[in-house]
């Protein structure tokens, strides 16, 4: 069966600084019709940030869509005045935590939430850190604070449902599957 689904026809609802809404008329594989409430949104970057003491690095910000404190790694929108998805998470690490890495690898790219959305983020894994002591200021509306937690508390924190945010989920499962691997390199050697 082919699963494809083809736009019939949309309607531009809403266009904001950050995200589109549009409803959009799809044809279905069987034949029939349906709408889709689709948001289009800006790409973004987050970053796994590794300290020297193995701790990474999350910050703790109100959420106002679901009324909640929430426990993130460092992530926000690439902005037009960034070269690549890389720039915007140099930019984000430095506003959002105080700090520049000397080593860089990009880890995955993938959608939010792709039933309704096709924001696209893309995920980087930093470590060997240094304090910044000329930090970029956080966005006039942007209000948090950032602390460093090892893999042992973010599982706590993961079990005790205080972490709900899905690519700070993702990164945590992403890290503790890199040290596994580096684990099982080095019992190879």
């Amino acid at each position: 069966m082919d699963l494809k689904e083809k736009e019939i026809s949309s309607q531009q609802i809403f266009q904001g600084r950050i995200l589109d809404l549009s409803v959009r008329t799809i044809k279905l594989p069987n034949g029939e019709t349906a709408t889709r409430e689709i948001i289009k949104h800006r790409p973004a970057s987050g970053v796994i940030a590794i300290n020297d003491e193995q701790k990474m690095l999350l910050v703790k910000q109100w959420r106002e869509a679901i009324k909640q404190i929430t426990l993130e790694i460092p992530a926000g929108l690439i902005d037009p005045t960034d070269a690549s998805p890389l720039d915007a998470m140099k930019r984000e690490l430095n506003e959002e935590g105080g700090y520049k890495a000397d080593y860089w690898e990009k880890v995955s790219e993938f959608y939010s939430s792709p039933g309704f959305c096709d924001e696209k983020m893309y995920l980087f894994y930093c470590d060997t850190l240094t304090k910044l002591t000329d930090k970029r200021s956080l966005d006039e509306d942007e209000f948090l604070t950032a602390d460093w937690y090892s893999l042992d508390e973010l599982k706590n924190l993961l079990s005790e449902r205080k972490i709900v945010d899905a690519k700070t989920i993702y990164a945590i499962t992403v890290w503790e599957n890199m040290l596994l691997r580096n684990a099982q390199s080095e019992n190879k050697e």
